[in-house]
């Protein structure tokens, strides 16, 4: 502490001792300053900010009530169509609750490779021989053979 204040008088190496009184008491408040100036004219809006993270998953709500039981549905077939090779199945539902028609149209499908022939059928019975047609005309006369030898 040599060289330096305290407050210490008693202090046997100090150069600058001083004695502190008690605080004094507290003086009176100033005056008010002028009076509060207008209030400017408002900012135009900052940008956006991030979105900040999502919280946590809130408590899981109370089972609301039951709903009344609904009408059981009538379902009827109504068309059923083929549809051109590789085109889309397709499904329609029309009516009104609870009667409703169901059409389909079912696309065709490809040609089957040809199959291995079968066997040889049994030959079947002969049929009815059909009438006799007319006679033809007489053809000419031929030539005259050789003689024969008579041996008598």
């Amino acid at each position: 502490m040599f060289g330096e204040s305290c407050n210490n008088n008693a202090h046997p190496r100090c150069r600058f001792c001083y004695v502190q009184g008690p605080t004094g008491p507290t003086g009176p408040t100033g005056p008010a300053g002028g009076p509060t100036g207008s209030t400017g004219p408002t900012g135009p809006t900052g940008a956006t900010g991030m979105t900040g993270p999502t919280g946590p998953t809130g408590p899981t709500g109370s089972t609301g009530a039951t709903g009344m039981t609904g009408a059981t549905p009538n379902l009827t077939i109504g068309t059923v169509t083929t549809g051109a090779p590789g085109s889309t199945a397709t499904a329609s539902i029309t009516g009104t609750a609870p009667n409703f028609i169901l059409s389909l149209s079912i696309p065709q499908g490809p040609t089957g490779p040809t199959g291995v022939s079968g066997p040889t059928g049994a030959t079947g019975i002969t049929g009815p021989t059909g009438a006799t047609g007319a006679t033809g005309p007489t053809g000419p006369t031929g030539p005259t053979g050789p003689t024969g030898s008579s041996d008598s």
